[in-house]
């Protein structure tokens, strides 16, 4: 099994149809991935109420040969409709956790400072924490956030982009602090990674589909001398530890070799 741990829910330009569950599970089958974890555009940029709605939905289809999961796009600027949310879904299976975003006008990363009150409602449910990390400042904050979250697990997702190695600095220091490499794509991030972190155990999975095709992503690791008990551990094993009986049984075969492809868009 291969675990997305991190994409986009929503059309695109260029993916147009990303809002259905049947193309989407069809996409991600194609290149080895047996479980997408989403997050929704729509509640990130305009409408969290039916951005998250609709994940809700489209988690709960079935078939296909894959498994959709939900992440539960929340707000600071909005505590109380964020709070609702949680109280509405985070019990319930299609959604494995929240997701924080940085401003999407501004761009302003993350914050302790900002989220604080409402990471404390959030602690109550037990579930991951999922932060876009794309600079090294927007890491520097989610260290600060999982410090905060004490044994909660917290996902980066994005390891800084550009910024990698300050990044990954950063994030050595937390135990509950997982990275997955999404962002720049360059396998040199995931060597550098490996040796910071002592090994791959806080290594996961995330392609950020459907702006870039989970196929480049799984392909940096093609190009690393790595074990097929390491790779399994990236691509299905270390998002086990931190879902648990959420994904169901854990299973052994993380291979993509013999796998056609079509484009991402359809």
């Amino acid at each position: 099994m291969i675990c997305d741990i991190h994409g986009q829910w929503g059309p695109t330009t260029a993916a147009p149809s990303w809002n259905q569950p049947d193309h989407v599970k069809g996409q991600l089958l194609q290149r080895g991935i047996t479980l997408g974890c989403f997050a929704s555009a729509l509640a990130r940029r305009y409408d969290m109420v039916a951005g998250n709605d609709a994940v809700y939905e489209a988690a709960g289809s079935k078939g296909g040969g894959v498994v959709l999961k939900g992440w539960l796009v929340i707000q600071p600027n909005q505590h109380d409709e964020s709070a609702n949310l949680m109280r509405k879904y985070m019990f319930h299976d299609n959604f494995v956790g929240a997701v924080l975003y940085p401003n999407p006008a501004t761009g302003e990363p993350v914050t302790l400072a900002r989220c604080q009150d409402l990471l404390t409602v959030f602690r109550r449910y037990g579930k991951a924490l999922l932060i876009h990390t794309p600079t090294a400042a927007a890491m520097h904050h989610a260290v600060d956030i999982a410090s905060f979250l004490g044994t909660g697990k917290v996902i980066a997702s994005g390891m800084g982009g550009d910024e990698w190695r300050e990044a990954i600095d950063y994030a050595v220091r937390p135990t509950n602090l997982f990275l997955d490499f999404s962002g720049a794509l360059t396998s040199e991030k995931i060597a550098f990674a490996i040796q910071r972190l002592g090994g791959c155990r806080k290594l996961v999975f995330g392609s950020g589909s459907p702006g870039t095709d989970p196929a480049a992503v799984l392909a940096l690791l093609d190009e690393l001398d790595l074990s097929d008990d390491e790779r399994h551990r990236i691509l299905y094993g270390n998002a086990h530890r931190i879902f648990g009986d959420m994904l169901g049984p854990e299973e052994e075969s993380t291979t993509t070799d013999g796998l056609t492809l079509t484009p991402m868009g359809g």
